[in-house]
C-alpha cells in the first residue's frame, strides 16, 4: 500500500498540480439496477453483483468523456480513486517523436454500508486550466437551478446535490459534531468566486431567492453541494465537482488505505441452559477484533476489478551496494544453477551503468528518469531505447538506518 502511494505522488510530481476534484457516488436508483431487481421483488442491495458491474460501467463512461475532452477540455492526466482511483494523459519529449499517454493511479476503497464511490483528480494543459474565477464558475456552480428553464437538471439537483439538511434544521445529522457541520455547512452568501487565506475555493452562491424544499425544510444556496450540470444530467448520481491545486487532494484519496482494512468487534456467545442459576462468562473467548469485508467489495474482487491501477506505468528501480544485489531463486533449485544465474543476470541497477556505456545520451538522464526512454527486458538483463509506450522511474526506498545504501 505504501508502494502504491508513493507511485501516485511520482505520477503527481511529473504531471504537476491537479485541477479538479470529482467525487462520484453510486445510486441505488439507477434504470440499470432497476431493470434487473424489480421484475424478481428483490431490493438493489440484494445484488452486490448487479451493483458492482453497473458501477464500473458508469465509472468507465465518465472517464471516456474526460479522455474525450467532452466536459473540461484537455486533460494532462487524472487520477481517480475508485470508490477511490486517479488518472492523467502525459506529452513526453523523446528523441523522435512526442507520446501522448494517459495515466491513472486507481485504488478501490469499499464503505461498510456498501455504497461504491470514486474520487477523480483532473490535471488539465495549461490552456484549458482555469486561470480567473469566471473560468470556474463556467465548469462548477454550487447554486439551485432554474426549475422554469431546466426542469430536468433541477429534478437531478434535487434528488443528489443537497446537503443535510443540518445544523439548525437537523442537530441530529451524522455530519453534525459539537453542533457543527463536519462539511460547514450552511455556507455563507457570496457575489463571486474566490480563494480564502488556506488556499481552498468559495464558490458564487447569490441571495438569489430561489429555494427547494427537502425533508419538510426550505433550503436555499448555502446547502448546495457543487456540481457540474453536464456530468449530473447524464450520470444521475451524486457527482461532486472542486476546483483544487493542492497536493492534499493527493494526500486525501490514499489516507484510507493508510488506515488499514476496515474492522468489525464480533460477539459469540452460547446461550447455555436456562435451567442453570450460574453461568461463566468467557470475556476473551467471546469477543473477537475481526476484519471486514462487505458484499460489494468481496463481489469486486471476485470480477477481478483492478484495487491498484496506475497509467504511466511506475517502474520502482532497486538500489544496492557492490555484490549486494537480490538473487531469487526456489527452494528446490541447483546450486550451480543460482550462482550461474547471479553472474550472469544484472540488476536493474547494473544494468544501467552497462548502458551508459553502450547508448551515449543514456549519460544524459538521471537513474529516475531511465524509464522515460529505455525499458528494461528482464530475460536478457539490458535496458533498450524505448520504441513505443510510455513510464516513469522511482527509486525505491532506502530507509536511514541502512546507512551505507542510504548516503550513497
Amino acid at each position: 500500500m505504501m508502494n502504491n502511494c508513493k507511485d501516485a505522488f511520482v505520477i503527481y510530481r511529473y504531471a504537476g498540480y491537479p485541477s479538479y476534484f470529482i467525487t462520484m457516488t453510486y445510486n441505488l436508483e439507477w434504470d440499470e439496477i432497476k431493470r434487473e431487481v424489480t421484475p424478481i421483488g428483490l431490493k438493489a442491495e440484494d445484488r452486490p453483483d448487479i451493483l458492482c458491474r453497473v458501477f464500473k460501467i458508469k465509472f468507465d463512461g465518465l472517464i471516456d468523456d474526460l479522455k474525450e475532452e467532452k466536459i473540461f477540455g484537455k486533460i494532462l492526466g487524472y487520477k481517480s480513486v475508485f470508490m477511490q482511483c486517479f488518472i492523467k494523459i502525459l506529452c513526453c519529449n523523446t528523441l523522435l517523436i512526442c507520446l501522448f499517454q494517459f495515466s491513472d493511479v486507481c485504488t478501490v476503497e469499499f464503505q461498510k454500508k456498501g455504497l461504491s464511490h470514486a474520487h477523480i483528480l483532473l490535471f488539465m494543459s495549461n490552456e484549458f486550466k482555469s486561470q480567473t474565477p469566471d473560468d470556474i464558475d463556467k465548469h462548477i456552480t454550487a447554486e439551485i437551478p432554474d426549475e422554469n428553464e431546466r426542469p430536468n437538471l433541477h429534478g437531478a439537483f434535487q434528488n443528489y446535490m443537497v446537503h443535510g439538511p443540518c445544523g439548525p434544521y437537523n442537530k441530529n445529522s451524522p455530519c453534525m459534531n459539537n453542533g457543527s457541520c463536519l462539511n460547514f455547512y450552511p455556507k455563507e452568501f457570496r457575489q463571486r468566486t474566490l480563494i480564502d487565506e488556506a488556499g481552498f475555493f468559495k464558490y458564487r452562491r447569490t441571495d438569489n431567492g430561489r429555494t427547494m424544499k427537502k425533508r419538510e425544510c426550505v433550503l436555499d444556496n448555502k446547502f448546495i453541494v457543487s456540481y457540474n450540470p453536464e456530468l449530473l444530467l447524464k450520470f444521475g448520481c451524486h457527482i461532486n465537482v472542486e476546483y483544487t491545486c493542492q497536493t492534499s487532494s493527493i494526500k486525501y484519496l490514499f489516507k484510507y488505505v493508510h488506515k488499514g482494512n476496515d474492522c468489525v468487534t464480533a460477539t459469540l456467545y452460547n446461550a447455555g441452559d436456562p435451567s442453570e442459576t450460574t453461568q461463566v462468562v468467557d470475556k476473551i473467548r467471546n469477543y473477537y477484533d475481526c476484519r471486514y469485508i462487505s458484499a460489494c467489495e468481496a463481489v469486486w474482487r471476485l470480477f477481478g476489478y483492478e484495487i491498484q491501477k496506475k497509467e504511466p506505468f511506475v517502474i520502482r528501480l532497486p538500489f544496492h551496494l557492490e555484490d549486494e544485489q537480490l538473487v531469487v531463486y526456489g527452494e528446490t533449485s541447483n546450486m550451480n544453477d543460482i550462482v550461474e544465474k547471479a553472474i550472469s543476470h544484472k540488476s536493474i541497477f547494473l544494468g544501467l551503468m552497462t548502458a551508459n556505456m553502450s547508448y551515449p545520451y543514456a549519460r544524459s538522464l538521471t537513474y529516475a528518469e531511465f524509464p522515460t526512454k529505455f525499458v528494461w527486458k528482464d530475460d536478457s538483463s539490458k535496458w533498450f531505447s524505448r520504441k513505443k509506450g510510455f513510464a516513469i522511474g522511482r527509486l525505491t526506498y532506502v530507509p536511514a538506518a541502512n546507512t551505507e545504501e542510504y548516503y550513497q
